[in-house]
């Protein structure tokens, strides 16, 4: 059986299928099994922001993976501890833990729950055109209808405020707010950037009430927007 047939037969369906079959990448060109080339505009979904195939990180993969594959956090590493050092001195001042994970769904949903353990308060603010995955704590603060119906009802204590309205925002955090959960530039949603006003005064409110500010930086972050972080524009 050829790629497709194994695929359509075996993969899960959650994903529509393009008729191309990618077979290997260099920098920003994918090539397909009969040697076509194409312009990656989709980057692995935001993963591939280096390219595909960088000699140092083709490097670096090979160099770990002949060393240790996985390393537990009961135990302490020292490629880990180097990792944490860099990550912990590129995010702004004061933000010196890092929670590693797998994907953007799953940073998120470790976010909730940290800011509920934190705050011991139970509400999630997100904004309506807001992105943050499909799991079912980052899909309940997830705005579109075609991500959430199909798996109604989900996690109760989150509710969504109009994007760059920091009016409604201030409207909404009361004592029983956890956390906030923005996007500096809302990318599912459409590309629509936050205004300064309106990421600053959303800090602000959650300094004064107690909350937890989250932004959800799995698009934006690591140079996407020319800086580090997109906050960085904000110095938030």
């Amino acid at each position: 059986m050829n790629t497709q047939t194994i695929e359509n037969a075996h993969t899960s369906g959650v994903y529509a299928k393009r008729d191309l079959i990618i077979v290997r990448g260099e920098g920003a060109t994918l090539y397909d099994d009969q040697g076509n080339a194409y312009i990656d505009c989709v980057g692995g979904q935001g993963t591939a922001n280096l390219g595909h195939a960088h000699p140092k990180v083709v490097a670096a993969i090979s160099e770990q993976a002949g060393k240790i594959i996985s390393c537990p956090e009961m135990f302490y590493n020292d490629t880990r501890a180097k990792l944490l050092e860099k990550l912990t001195s590129l995010a702004p001042q004061g933000m010196e833990r890092a929670f590693l994970s797998n994907s953007g769904t799953e940073a998120v949903e470790a976010a909730f729950k940290f800011a509920r353990y934190s705050t011991k308060r139970t509400e999630i603010i997100a904004t309506m055109r807001g992105f943050h995955g499909r799991s079912m704590g980052a899909l309940s603060a997830t705005w579109s209808k075609k991500y959430r119906t199909p798996f109604e009802p989900l996690i109760p204590g989150i509710k969504h405020v109009p994007y760059n309205k920091l009016e409604r925002l201030d409207a909404a955090i009361d004592e029983n707010t956890a956390a906030v959960i923005l996007e500096a530039v809302q990318g599912e949603g459409g590309v629509y950037p936050g205004d300064a006003e309106y990421l600053l005064g959303a800090q602000e409110l959650c300094k004064e009430r107690g909350a937890l500010l989250i932004m959800d930086e799995i698009q934006t972050g690591f140079g996407r927007t020319g800086k580090m972080f997109a906050i960085n524009h904000y110095d938030l």
